[in-house]
């Protein structure tokens, strides 16, 4: 489809209001596992990129994302069956 792109992404979630610290220590955590030679590995394997992504920028991303898969949709005139 012209003008459009897709991607696959992978993310670790936490429940609203998870207290900051926890945040900063799981975000911490996975950063340090991505950077590890299985992860590597599995990127020269599997042709994955990998990037760190903070938690703001994430929020910021998922909106982005929603909306431009909304009007993807909308423009092809998808729905629910």
């Amino acid at each position: 489809m012209p003008g459009y792109a897709a991607e696959s992404w992978y993310g670790l979630f936490a429940p609203a209001k998870t207290p900051a610290d926890v945040i900063d220590r799981l975000n911490k955590a996975a950063a340090a596992a991505v950077q590890s030679e299985t992860f590597r590995r599995l990127g020269v394997n599997e042709a994955w990129s990998w990037s760190r992504a903070l938690p703001d920028n994430s929020s910021r991303y998922f909106r982005g994302e929603e909306a431009r898969w909304r009007k993807v949709i909308q423009d092809a005139g998808i729905t629910v069956e």
